[in-house]
């Protein structure tokens, strides 16, 4: 009795009958905010109260549509997301975030659905499929083994794309169509289209099923939701990523050392008397070791390197092993090289000395020489570090204090859109969110 009612629910819904109106969760400037949508966010913050994380994924949806919706309206696309050759287009992730949205939350009855299909799977949707032809696959993607330099088709090879269907399906009474070669060219990453342009017939087959089992569970949740929350729901799970972008943008979010276009033009407009204010308040950020006083014993190979080295271990002093093994000019002196100063241009045996731990002998460390010379391997002792502070006036502290103080400009603006947005948009709490504790004002 109980497949029996799944199959009526299953049948109703792909025949196009409503379950219900969708409830409304909300009204931005009067345009609906639905409960499906909430109810996702929700999902993705476990570990509260079912009341309180319907609260807190409102204001979370709230704040996203107002601040996605400023950002898409201030910014360019290209601003807000850089191009990139390697990733999905932005409507096919947007797609499969929706149907990755839809089958984490409701898998369950996916799977009822499916097993409720002619066959219990989804080949009972199929009508027929082909793979096609290599005269056919030649006239979309050339000369199998041609040398490519992009993996993209212009418009000639577009339409013959379009000719080729790969399988055809039938959801239900009136909702018969077609999965085309170029359905699935357009939906994959640059990996993708490389499978395609290498006449990958079993790829090509599985992702036409992959687009027909999204086509399927998109049109179960409209039934089972209505179109209006399903793509309300595919525009909430989109904001995020906008979100995340304008975030990112103003220097805000997870990876602090990212770039855009906004915070190099905010650090462009930072003035002198705004970066020694800054140098003042943050002199702490800008020590550097001034300068060192080392000693260096020079072998010609890495086994006298170790023979010292062990010797060092003992206990043996570094000056006097210096005037037994080093081949240094500088060796009758115990391999002194003085104070070494933090400027102009340090040569090697410099840098190395600078990178040492002080009163620590290093391992050796061969010269960088060609991999056919002979090349000498320098150990080194530092015995004393002076810690300064970079000049205020240096390369060093001009690009920091630009780069943090363009961060918080850019941190302040996003708050002043923040708190805008929020005193200039009418929301309506509607429902059972209205009565929810916690439920935003």
């Amino acid at each position: 009795m109980r497949r029996v009612r799944c199959l009526a629910v299953l049948l109703a819904a792909l025949s196009g009958a409503a379950l219900g109106a969708p409830e409304v969760a909300a009204r931005i400037d009067g345009a609906p905010l639905y409960a499906l949508s909430v109810d996702a966010l929700a999902q993705q913050a476990p570990g509260q109260t079912a009341s309180a994380g319907r609260a807190a994924a409102l204001r979370q949806a709230i704040n996203n549509r107002l601040l996605a919706t400023a950002g898409r309206r201030e910014f360019k696309d290209a601003e807000l997301h850089p191009a990139t050759r390697v990733t999905f287009a932005r409507d096919v992730a947007a797609d499969d975030t929706l149907l990755a949205s839809l089958r984490g939350q409701y898998g369950k009855e996916l799977e009822a659905a499916l097993r409720a299909l002619p066959g219990g799977t989804l080949d009972g949707l199929i009508r027929a499929s082909a793979a096609p032809d290599a005269a056919a696959l030649e006239r979309v993607f050339g000369k199998a083994g041609a040398l490519q330099l992009a993996y993209t088709l212009n418009p000639q090879q577009i339409a013959q794309a379009k000719g080729i269907v790969l399988l055809r399906y039938s959801l239900a009474a009136g909702t018969e169509g077609g999965i085309s070669l170029y359905d699935i060219y357009r939906r994959q990453n640059v990996q993708g289209r490389v499978e395609l342009f290498n006449r990958n017939q079993p790829f090509m087959a599985q992702q036409a099923r992959l687009q027909l089992a999204g086509l399927f569970t998109r049109r179960w949740a409209e039934q089972r939701f209505g179109a209006a929350a399903v793509e309300d729901l595919r525009l909430t799970l989109d904001e995020q990523n906008e979100v995340r972008a304008l975030l990112a943008m103003h220097g805000v979010g997870d990876d602090i050392e990212s770039e855009s276009a906004l915070l190099g033009r905010l650090a462009q407009q930072v003035g002198a008397g705004e970066i020694a204010a800054y140098y003042r308040a943050h002199k702490s950020e800008f020590t550097r070791i001034e300068r060192v006083r080392a000693r260096h014993i020079r072998v010609a190979d890495e086994g006298a390197g170790k023979v010292v080295l062990a010797a060092a271990a003992r206990g043996e002093d570094f000056g006097a092993l210096a005037r037994r093994y080093s081949t240094a000019e500088d060796a009758a002196s115990g391999g002194e090289l003085g104070w070494i100063v933090h400027e102009g241009k340090l040569s090697w045996l410099q840098q190395l000395v600078f990178m040492q731990t002080e009163g620590e002998v290093s391992r050796p460390y061969r010269a960088p020489l060609g991999p056919n010379q002979a090349a000498p391997w320098e150990i080194v002792l530092v015995e004393r570090k002076v810690q300064g502070y970079q000049a205020a006036d240096s390369e060093a502290v001009q690009y920091a204090a630009r780069k943090a103080l363009a961060r918080e400009k850019a941190a302040a603006q996003l708050q002043a859109l923040r708190e805008r947005l929020r005193r200039e948009a009418n929301i309506e709490i509607k429902g059972n969110f209205a009565a929810a504790p916690g439920a935003p004002a």
